[in-house]
């Protein structure tokens, strides 16, 4: 359920700090739509371009290279590992710089 005052931006921060809670805060603050779509074109395309791109698959797996992308698993090779702990970093500041903008913008309303 949206919320009816004001929101806890301390509060509102860690749930963008764990996964699917995210989406909660934003749900809260009615920007979930919008969180979405952001977070899809600003961050799950490019960065999907970008690692087939820059870390190519074998063509033989290409089934299991699907499945692991979508999953922001590369494996055990160094520059996979940091690829994805930087596109997990980058994208948890981004979560939560968007709601925390959005959580100030929601809480004006409310004074």
């Amino acid at each position: 359920m949206p919320a009816k005052g004001k929101v806890s931006l301390s509060i509102q921060t860690i749930f963008c700090l764990i996964p699917i809670l995210d989406m909660y805060a934003a749900y809260r603050i009615k920007k979930l739509r919008k969180y979405l779509v952001i977070m899809i074109l600003v961050i799950a395309i490019p960065v999907s371009i970008a690692s087939s791109v820059f870390l190519p698959t074998d063509k033989e797996d290409l089934m299991e290279g699907f499945t692991n992308l979508m999953i922001f698993y590369y494996g055990v090779d160094d520059n996979q590992f940091i690829f994805s702990v930087g596109v997990q970093i980058g994208t948890i500041l981004f979560a939560i710089f968007l709601i925390r903008r959005w959580s100030k913008q929601w809480n004006i309303q409310f004074s």
